[in-house]
């Protein structure tokens, strides 16, 4: 049977027992099929792996055409090249919106530190007159979810935006990224004077989180000259 043949039937499951024989024959004797078929072996599995249909449906289709007879053969080359365009474009694709998940908490941890209380500083030895300050006493003593608990019932009162971002960090400090982003997002629509640095936080959070929207925002601070924007630039580097 023609040597393209086996390879697509084998991609297919579609081998019979006698065609199984002749592949493994030629798998341990012709180096040159060897070769192909690695190289096709690893091509689809990058394929199956990203999930890309439309990539993976020109494969089959690459496939299709180099098994029909033609009466002049593509050379060799052309089957490399084009399996190493494909693969090569989807690596170029995956460094822009993947990030290393077995690093993501290592490196939140390490940039992360709750945003100060600039708020209602409070003065040790006074006594806290206001829910306000009882909150943000809360915070700063670490006990972040009576923080919460404070900040969430002020804002539901007042609407002011920078409780959101404070709601935010102390969940971001007990590590609740699924409750910390939806909060950061909305505080991004304030665009209040914490806008910058919830657009930080919020960076830190998706990071955590493993989302790919990590990557964009982060390019964004960098190119900026905003809050943090060196610190985005160095934490690019480390994820990509």
């Amino acid at each position: 049977m023609d040597k393209d043949t086996l390879i697509h039937k084998y991609f297919h499951q579609a081998l019979s027992d006698q065609e199984r024989v002749e592949l493994n024959h030629l798998l341990e004797n012709d180096t040159e099929f060897k070769a192909t078929f690695e190289l096709e072996k690893d091509l689809h599995a990058v394929l199956v792996a990203t999930g890309k249909e439309d990539l993976k449906q020109q494969f089959v289709d690459f496939e299709n055409q180099e098994s029909q007879p033609q009466e002049t053969s593509s050379p060799s080359f052309l089957r490399y090249a084009i399996a190493a365009c494909i693969i090569i474009g989807l690596s170029l694709y995956g460094s822009k919106f993947f990030i290393n998940t077995t690093s993501a908490d290592d490196l939140f941890a390490q940039n992360f530190e709750v945003y100060r209380n600039i708020v209602q500083p409070i003065e040790r030895g006074t006594g806290l007159e206001t829910p306000e300050e009882e909150a943000f006493f809360k915070y700063e003593t670490k006990e972040y979810q009576s923080a919460i608990e404070g900040f969430q019932a002020e804002f539901s009162k007042t609407e002011k935006p920078y409780y959101l971002f404070y709601t935010a960090n102390a969940y971001l400090a007990l590590r609740d990224t699924k409750k910390a982003i939806p909060l950061l997002e909305k505080h991004q629509t304030f665009k209040d004077d914490f806008y910058e640095k919830s657009r930080w936080y919020l960076a830190l959070a998706y990071l955590k989180d493993k989302n790919k929207k990590s990557i964009p925002l982060l390019e964004e601070i960098s190119a900026s000259e905003g809050y943090h924007h060196k610190e985005a630039k160095v934490l690019l580097k480390a994820i990509r």
